[in-house]
């Protein structure tokens, strides 16, 4: 071959490798990201908007969202992971993510936020200190596995016209509760305050008596085990035989109840409002009583490892992306929630969304006056167990199953059996 020729085969190379270097990777050649959610409708809409869009801004990565069934969605996950088979993401909370940090099924987000190319500028300011330190960094094995994507918390709604009827006051301390449902009871024949979270009302009573805690993490044992934690289920066992409280709904949430007037308030997320359709009543929304400790709810994003790295980075590109500040904002005003970070609430669109007189608005505001008091527990191995055990304790003892005291017994001793990962 002579010269000439082996120069333009040496052009004709180069003119391919350039060509490699602009042409987008084929859709076989993209790392895959799957997320599993069990959003409704709306959220549903703009997650899978903002999935187009981040695709549409890549060359070598895709991501995927499936919906799933609400009902079992946890365990689902839980055995697919641990087939190998399950998501890369799925958005919960820090106590659901810390059920696979001693597998080490977890991804290590923090290489990525801190990474000079990749990483989060200002991460570490960006929000608050009681979110930062109590959940996104309090995993035992100092790893960041999670990162909260929007704010929201229990409120009460409750029933105006029969408010307004018997003169009464929306409670703002739980005394002031018990005597609002003696009143209605006597009344109106009906409970006065629904439960839909019993987990979460009980976090507040436990974490608002003095002397008790919630999980003693070095030792792997519970904190709640005491005399005045123990009178305060009692009271809550009492309100509910009284017909005082209702501890679980008829249906599958409380709104159910309180839409046709069989429960005249109840506790839910401020996220519920949506599904308030009174048959014949007004309606409002209130903050719930706290003093001292207030069970807000961070949830987002949880990143699944499976031996893959190019996947785990892939996640983390596409949870960087999704907390970023626009499309943080239009993602808590698709779900109707509080932003976590700074950077969101500094967004002329998050601004005009806080802003408006609406019924979304009265619900965060709701949540808003108690982020003053705003606390996190512990997210380690056995944490997400024990909000099972505190709900069935109470719910054995409202039905005369065991005594209060058995059942109090009973949810210690499984508690610490889980942090100690018997």
């Amino acid at each position: 071959m002579n010269r000439k020729n082996i120069a333009r085969l040496i052009s004709c190379l180069m003119l391919a490798v350039m060509l490699l270097g602009i042409i987008p990777a084929s859709a076989e050649d993209k790392t895959k990201v799957t997320i599993w959610h069990t959003f409704t409708k709306g959220q549903e809409e703009y997650l899978n908007n903002a999935i187009a869009d981040f695709n549409a801004s890549q060359d070598t990565i895709e991501v995927e969202a499936l919906t799933q069934p609400f009902s079992g969605f946890t365990n689902s996950v839980y055995s697919a992971v641990n087939e190998g088979i399950g998501p890369d993401i799925i958005f919960n909370y820090a106590s659901e993510a810390a059920k696979y940090v001693e597998a080490g099924q977890l991804a290590d987000l923090s290489q990525y936020i801190y990474d000079p190319e990749i990483g989060i500028e200002g991460f570490d300011e960006a929000l608050a200190p009681g979110v930062m330190n109590g959940e996104v960094k309090a995993f035992s094995d100092g790893i960041i596995h999670y990162l909260p994507a929007y704010t929201t918390g229990p409120i009460i709604f409750y029933n105006k016209d029969i408010f307004e009827e018997l003169d009464l006051k929306v409670p703002t301390t739980w005394e002031e509760m018990e005597h609002v449902c003696a009143t209605i009871k006597e009344k109106k024949d009906m409970p006065g305050f629904g439960i839909e979270s019993l987990v979460d009302f009980m976090h507040m009573l436990i974490m608002e008596t003095e002397g008790a805690g919630y999980i003693d993490v070095e030792n792997k044992k519970v904190l709640f085990d005491t005399p005045e934690v123990r009178a305060k289920v009692a009271w809550v066992v009492d309100m509910s035989k009284k017909g005082y409280f209702a501890l679980k709904p008829n249906g599958g949430y409380f709104s159910e109840d309180f839409n046709p007037g069989i429960v005249a308030s109840y506790m839910g997320s401020c996220a519920g409002y949506p599904y308030i359709t009174p048959d014949g009543f007004e309606f409002d929304m209130a903050p719930l009583p706290s003093e001292t400790w207030y069970p807000s709810w961070n949830r987002g994003p949880i990143v699944f490892y499976y031996n893959d790295d190019a996947r785990a980075e892939a996640a983390y590109e596409f949870v960087k992306y999704f907390i970023s500040a626009d499309v943080n904002a239009g993602w808590v005003e698709a779900v109707t929630a509080l932003a976590p970070y700074s950077w969101t609430k500094d967004t002329d669109a998050y601004k005009a969304f806080v802003a408006q007189d609406s019924l979304a608005v009265r619900s965060l505001n709701a949540v808003n006056v108690n982020l003053k008091n705003a606390g996190s527990l512990p997210a380690v191995q056995g944490a997400a167990d024990i909000r099972n055990f505190l709900s069935a304790a109470l719910e054995k003892a409202a039905a005369d199953e065991m005594t209060v005291d058995e059942a109090w017994d009973e949810c210690v001793k499984l508690s610490n059996a889980a942090l100690q990962g018997k």
